[in-house]
């Protein structure tokens, strides 16, 4: 079973490069202040004086890894440093011509992020010698946090977290939004648990980034967004930095943009652009979960 699932994944990488990007229909976009199409070009416009852009993504999703590797390429007239969620906070990539083992050598576990999915992106780092940071918590601190024992940064994180509280409007969108991603099947104290990891990972990213800027974020569209994610410990740590959050979402056929769906796209959102892709198919896991426990 293994072996057919990493054949499928360098399968579907090789079939992502064959493709002429014009035929992945990449480019609807959208602005949230205007709810505006706009075309990628407008974007980068947009985009080229910020001092920190964020990049949303579904994690599996093969072609937003793509098209924001082409993204990443087009704005390399400014030299932004990388903070990724993929990789621990403290690390930093050395290119030695081996990428994977580069990764693997600062922390990268390549199980749980489903290598070689992202492989587009860090290639297009590599291609242009782009400094990597790690922002995200280790395993090790993620235990501590859960035992209630301190943590590395733990001082630094929890301070920004508290003088960075979110309102209670923000709060409880957080929370829901922890518990729709989790199959609506949390424990209150999991839960409490859960939003607090949320929050210091929106506080070692924001800080990584703060402290390199100009910077660009990636990370899951969680942490992008402006109301409870990392732009929102950004925009108070330095009102004066410019913050851009692009979240990435799915649809399934991206010729089938109604009126309706781009309303619910305004409601769910909380973000400066939003990039539709095409869907990626995989497992829905809740499904998964629910026969499971019938």
């Amino acid at each position: 079973m293994h072996k057919v699932k990493s054949f499928c994944s360098h399968f579907l990488i090789t079939i992502f490069f064959l493709i002429p990007y014009n035929l992945l229909a990449t480019e609807i976009i959208f602005e949230y202040k205007t709810k505006n199409q706009i075309n990628v070009q407008d974007l980068i416009t947009s985009i080229h004086d910020a001092d920190i852009i964020l990049l949303g993504e579904i994690h599996d999703n093969l072609f937003q890894h793509g098209v924001r590797a082409d993204l990443i390429s087009k704005i390399q007239s400014k030299e932004f440093a990388i903070v990724s969620e993929h990789l621990v906070f403290g690390s930093e990539i050395t290119y030695s011509g081996s990428l994977l083992e580069d990764l693997e050598a600062i922390g990268f576990n390549k199980k749980a992020w489903s290598w070689p999915i992202h492989e587009v992106l860090y290639k297009k780092f590599e291609e242009f010698g782009l400094p990597v940071f790690g922002g995200n918590l280790s395993q090790e601190d993620i235990n501590n946090i859960y035992v209630g024992k301190k943590f590395s940064q733990s001082d630094t994180l929890t301070s920004i977290v508290r003088r960075n509280a979110l309102d209670s409007q923000s709060k409880d969108k957080l929370l829901n939004d922890l518990v729709v991603g989790h199959c609506v099947v949390v424990e209150e104290d999991f839960l409490s648990f859960m939003f607090k990891v949320q929050r210091l990972r929106d506080a070692s990213l924001a800080y990584i980034a703060n402290k390199l800027a100009p910077a660009i974020v990636i990370a899951g569209n969680g942490y992008v967004r402006r109301d409870y994610g990392v732009p929102q410990i950004l925009k108070k740590m330095n009102p004066s930095s410019n913050v851009i959050s692009i979240t990435f979402l799915e649809i399934d056929k991206l010729s089938e943009m109604t009126d309706n769906l781009k309303k619910k796209l305004f409601q769910d959102a909380d973000t400066d652009y939003i990039w539709l892709t095409k869907a990626f198919s995989r497992v829905d896991q809740c499904e998964k979960l629910c026969r499971r426990e019938k």
